[in-house]
């Protein structure tokens, strides 16, 4: 496991590793430990701030654009090893930081503007992996982005101030969780005591673990990108497997999208083994799916996409299906 380097900047504890940890809860299971891949933000050209600027139709707090001149993206820990990485600006200068800067600060927020209860005109700058971002949000002339920073929470809509400026952020920016004490790491291998076994996680998936209270939950995400997540659940509700409201209505509690909701549809098929639920819809951007294998009901794999990549992702899926063993107890 690699050393992160942590620097300190006005206030500010930077992980300069670009590592995208999830938050999970369930059974805890292992003892690997994680690999962490150390990146140094590069300094940015004032102008593709601009450029971003002018994309977006909004003007960043001048606090704001300082630090990112000097580091443009990083990952911001909290006291509670929460962690949030900063969404870069496009940086197209050379190959590498165009390659480093492709989860950009326009393409996340363009993706978060998908949610139906993501702020209008919010500015997405940096996720916590499970969903949630820390956001800015325009004065009242609709266009200058104000100082202050806010968490948008994508389970309810909800937006709550953590700073009055990036100046100000230190190690408490978290959801409010009281003591609640969160670990996170990442895996390389999984047993369970509810019979869920892989003895590799195959590429191009990375497994996290996240412990709450000593209850820890498994989730595998693509790469270091959040747009696809798998979690792993327990107890499947066989007696609604042919239901279709109870998916539909399933679908709309997580996505907390309750109105323009014709046009779903809920599909069936069986994959390797697995009995398959997928729930979609042409006016919304959520795709989700629900694997249950044939021989167990005491877990199963629940899968969050997009609507432009659900088909792709599920390419990459087949590969972790393929590496699971069931544990017959």
């Amino acid at each position: 496991m690699l050393l992160l380097d942590i620097l300190d900047v006005s206030g500010l504890r930077f992980i300069v590793d670009s590592c995208v940890y999830l938050k999970i809860s369930g059974n805890y299971a292992t003892d690997t430990k994680p690999e962490v891949k150390s990146q140094m933000p590069f300094p940015i050209d004032i102008k593709y701030i601009t450029e971003t600027e002018k994309e977006l139709g909004v003007i960043f707090p001048d606090s704001f654009k300082a630090k990112m001149i000097k580091e443009n993206g990083g990952e911001l820990m909290t006291d509670d090893d929460n962690d949030w990485q900063i969404f870069p600006f496009f940086d197209k200068s050379d190959k590498k930081r165009i390659s480093r800067t492709s989860n950009h600060i326009i393409s996340e927020t363009k993706y978060a503007r998908s949610w139906g209860n993501f702020p209008r005109n919010g500015v997405a700058i940096a996720s916590n992996g499970s969903g949630d971002f820390l956001i800015l949000l325009p004065t009242k002339n609709d266009k200058k982005l104000n100082d202050e920073i806010f968490t948008w929470f994508h389970e309810t809509g909800k937006v709550e101030k953590v700073a009055n400026s990036v100046e100000e952020i230190n190690f408490s920016i978290s959801r409010p969780i009281g003591k609640t004490q969160v670990k996170k790491r990442k895996l390389n291998s999984l047993k369970t005591d509810y019979g869920f076994c892989l003895d590799k996680v195959p590429s191009p998936w990375n497994l996290i673990e996240t412990i709450v209270n000593n209850n820890a939950v498994y989730t595998f995400q693509i790469g270091k990108g959040t747009d696809c997540i798998v979690s792993l659940e327990t107890s499947f509700p066989t007696q609604q497997l042919e239901n279709d409201k109870y998916w539909l209505d399933l679908w709309i509690s997580e996505t907390e999208l309750n109105f323009n909701l014709e046009g779903f549809i809920v599909e069936r098929s069986e994959v390797k083994n697995y009995s398959c639920i997928v729930v979609k819809s042409k006016k919304w951007t959520p795709v989700f799916y629900w694997f249950k294998s044939n021989l167990t009901d005491k877990w199963y794999l629940r899968m969050k996409t997009g609507k432009s990549r659900h088909n792709s992702d599920f390419n990459e899926f087949i590969k972790l299906l393929d590496s699971i063993r069931i544990d017959k107890q």
